[in-house]
């Protein structure tokens, strides 16, 4: 059975990376970080006693602030169905879940362990599969050229030879490389195809293991990028900040000189005409 992690257990209860959480697992589907922050600042906004969720009463305000429901009773009904963890508040997890209509429960299936324990001994075993097709190719290789070496150590002995036992070595040498470009040299080429098949087997199946275990996070791993991702999300934040800010005063400045050159010019034009 797939191992499950709770997302308050990965992540902490910080909305910034409650927000990207969310984006994580979701944003593949279209939806963005700016309305997930849209989101998020509404939902800060009616966080009154600023606990990072929104107890009944400011759950109920919200809700009636985003027209959901009409009655109190229809309020109190939703509530219900988006407090998932039933601990009569709303997480911003819960209420992304609602509006973005996206299982929670899903949010804590960050990773099926089993799965990626069984990738990882696949890799160990793809790996130990190309150390041995390499462990072949490599005895062939040296083996072939054993042979080579040997073969070259007989014709120079047999060219040595004189009378009938030159003519004996000769055609028996003849004989044997006739025979090595029929049946021979066919079944060395395909052992050697055979060779090189099963090595490039087992490094697809190395690959495709390995791209397995990557897509099978830990939860730890899963928490790091999260907050990694905040962390960047908020750097953008302030940057974008600052050069709105910087942008303000450089066109306040900008007025401001405008103002004084025409204040000045001013002044010149009636100083000239006095």
């Amino acid at each position: 059975m797939a191992a499950q992690v709770s997302i308050h257990e990965a992540v902490s209860t910080d909305l910034d990376q409650q927000r990207e959480l969310f984006l994580w697992k979701y944003g593949a589907d279209g939806i963005t970080r700016e309305e997930l922050q849209k989101e998020q600042a509404d939902f800060t906004k009616h966080d009154v006693t600023k606990t990072g969720s929104l107890d009944e009463h400011e759950a109920m305000m919200f809700l009636e602030h985003r027209n959901e429901t009409k009655t109190a009773l229809e309020l109190r009904a939703l509530l219900a169905d988006i407090d998932k963890n039933k601990d009569h508040k709303v997480n911003f997890l819960e209420w992304c879940c609602f509006y973005f209509n996206k299982s929670y429960d899903d949010l804590n299936d960050f990773t099926d362990e089993e799965a990626r324990q069984k990738a990882m001994k696949a890799a160990a075993e793809a790996a130990a599969m190309i150390k041995a097709a390499q462990d072949k190719i490599e005895a062939a290789k040296k083996a072939e050229e054993e042979a080579k070496a040997k073969e070259a150590e007989d014709i120079a002995k047999e060219k040595e030879m004189t009378g009938v036992k030159g003519a004996a070595a000769f055609f028996k040498r003849q004989a044997m490389n006739n025979e090595k470009s029929t049946m021979g040299n066919k079944e060395r080429v395909q052992a050697e195809s055979a060779r090189k098949r099963e090595l490039k087997a087992a490094k697809e199946a190395e690959e495709k293991a390995k791209a397995e275990v990557v897509t099978t996070k830990t939860a730890e791993e899963v928490a790091a990028e999260i907050a990694e991702r905040a962390r960047i999300a908020e750097e953008e934040k302030a940057a974008a900040i600052k050069a709105e800010k910087d942008k303000e005063i450089a066109e306040r400045k900008a007025r401001i000189a405008a103002r004084n050159k025409a204040f000045e010019e001013g002044s010149l034009l009636k100083k000239g005409s006095d």
